[in-house]
């Protein structure tokens, strides 16, 4: 090919010093020349012996000499032009960069991994991990959990120590019936402030059982079958999947955002852990459910206890449910009854 037309403008840095060159580049079939603004030629080399920065249609591209020395080309589409003719061929990434078509596939591609990862990979990893983890390390995220939740909301139980007593008696031979090698710990709290009406596991197998439940409970059935929802969890790990998973879609997010501290990128953590949670609370009902009939019960204890919670609190579907971590009361009571129905 013969030389360019039209000379390009650049700026030449010499590798030595800071001074910018103004020059004009001309491409003579394999040869790339640079010339000064009056014409003198400074300097020949083949193309092949240069290094390309990736090509662009409007940011600079800058050409890298042996020596050591910067070529930096502005606007550069007419360089582009004429190395597609004599130059060597574009990088597969910068033809792509190119196409709008392999633009936006590759987009989509990346899209639908990172959905993927999220519905799929991201629980099933989780799980993996949780299930080979040493319990000893288990054990100590539940501490710092139990920790950290005692200072800022628990304290110790008031129920009488009879009453406590009883109640981890009855535990420990339904568990023994409806629940075998599930390793557990039982532990009376209450609230700081407030009834608190609920009970929690934690990893590691501590089940926290807080007196506004025992209290609220219409009979000690009732009791069970909570406590029953709770072995669930810990059976399938719940609390340390919930942990792990949460790191997960943190990761995600922050490669997404690249500032996980920023809001946007809390926000698929929030909604994620969310969807885990709700998923994670039906398999536990579906345990309670086996659990129960191990010990000669049927589901209605558990279903009463949803019904009372329910009536206690005047609960009403919508905003509250959404931001729930468990499932709306009233869809886990008619997925109960199936259950009970079920054989």
């Amino acid at each position: 090919m013969s030389a360019l037309l039209a000379p390009i403008e650049a700026t030449w840095f010499d590798g030595r010093t800071a001074a910018a060159h103004p020059v004009r580049v001309e491409i003579a079939g394999p040869t790339l020349v640079l010339r000064s603004t009056d014409g003198a030629a400074l300097r020949t080399a083949p193309l092949e012996s240069l290094r390309f920065s990736e090509p662009t249609l409007r940011a600079p591209r800058f050409v890298y000499f042996d020596d050591g020395s910067t070529l930096e080309v502005p606007g550069a589409g007419p360089l582009n032009q004429a190395l597609a003719d004599v130059g060597p061929r574009p990088s597969l990434v910068a033809r792509m960069q190119a196409s709008a078509l392999a633009a936006t596939g590759t987009l989509a591609l990346l899209l639908g991994g990172f959905v993927f990862a999220y519905t799929f990979g991201v629980p099933a990893l989780a799980r993996w991990v949780a299930f080979a983890l040493p319990p000893s390390v288990e054990e100590r995220i539940g501490e710092q959990f139990e920790k950290s939740l005692t200072l800022r909301m628990l304290k110790a139980s008031e129920l009488p120590d009879a009453r406590q007593q009883e109640v981890e008696a009855m535990l420990r031979k339904a568990a023994a019936r409806g629940a075998p090698g599930v390793a557990y710990a039982l532990k009376s709290r209450a609230m700081q402030e407030g009834e608190g009406i609920n009970a929690f596991s934690l990893p590691g197998g501590t089940i926290i059982l807080l007196d506004g439940l025992v209290e609220a409970a219409a009979d000690d059935t009732q009791v069970l079958a909570v406590l029953g929802h709770e072995l669930g969890h810990v059976a399938n790990k719940h609390g340390l999947r919930n942990v792990l998973q949460a790191l997960g879609i943190g990761a995600m997010a922050s490669a997404i955002w690249g500032d996980f501290a920023g809001a946007a990128a809390n926000v698929p953590v929030v909604f994620g852990a969310l969807h885990y949670s709700r998923q994670f609370e039906l398999e536990a009902d579906s345990f309670a459910v086996d659990f129960l009939r191990a010990n000669g019960y049927t589901a209605q204890p558990m279903i009463d206890f949803f019904e009372l919670i329910a009536e206690r609190r005047g609960e009403a579907e919508g905003l509250a449910d959404i931001f729930s971590t468990h499932p709306p009361t009233k869809d886990r009571i008619e997925r109960l009854r199936r259950l009970e129905q079920e054989p």
